[in-house]
């Protein structure tokens, strides 16, 4: 019985290797770009970091990098700072949307490019922050009104009375309905913002 399970134990062991072996040979040789980019991207990736949390001279930390590593500082840095990019639902966000941007304009060496992407990029943080707001007051009290009838109908049947000091808004299921629906009307926005984010990731 042994010898059978460390018969089948190398057997797999050789599957295992023969896996890796082809899958070593389907990569092909190593380049020089390919240890490059595996270096210098997340080097960029943590400069994005210590941007968006300390006060940081990019152009002096890029200045640390030879033209070779360069573009893959600066991809590195581009994709750690979109990360940091989200709809300006408060100030704190709306704050942290505008260092990004200025973050980017700085290393983009395309910026008539960048400026017009980052342009396109603010318009739609606008629209969110003015007809987006409109739309979700409106959208929010048609729902409350919505959950007061349909409580009312119900404490009807019961022969209750609605109680007059009661807020529908901090019902659990009121609560669950709102995100979903804040989810739906959110959802055009944020597939402008990723489609924008991808563009500004192919800006040199």
């Amino acid at each position: 019985m042994d010898y059978l399970k460390r018969e089948k134990i190398m057997g797999e062991i050789r599957s295992a290797k023969e896996i890796a072996a082809e899958r070593l040979k389907n990569i092909g040789e190593i380049t020089e770009e390919d240890r490059l980019r595996w270096k210098f991207v997340p080097a960029g990736e943590k400069l994005g970091q210590r941007y968006m949390s300390e006060r940081l001279d990019i152009e002096n930390e890029l200045g640390k990098f030879d033209q070779k590593q360069l573009p893959f500082v600066k991809q590195g840095m581009t994709q750690s700072l979109l990360i940091y990019l989200d709809l300006p639902r408060n100030e704190t966000i709306e704050k942290r949307n505008f260092k990004v941007m200025e973050g980017l304009m700085q290393i983009k060496e395309d910026k008539q490019s960048a400026a017009a992407a980052l342009g396109q990029l603010q318009r739609i943080f606008d629209h969110y922050a003015q007809q987006g707001e409109a739309q979700r007051t409106q959208a929010k009290q048609a729902l409350k009104t919505k959950f007061e009838q349909s409580l009312r109908q119900a404490l009807r049947a019961q022969g209750k009375e609605f109680p007059s000091q009661m807020n529908v808004e901090q019902l659990p299921q009121f609560e669950e309905e709102w995100r979903r629906t804040l989810s739906q009307l959110e959802q055009q926005y944020i597939k402008s913002l990723d489609d924008l984010k991808k563009y500004l990731v192919q800006i040199q």
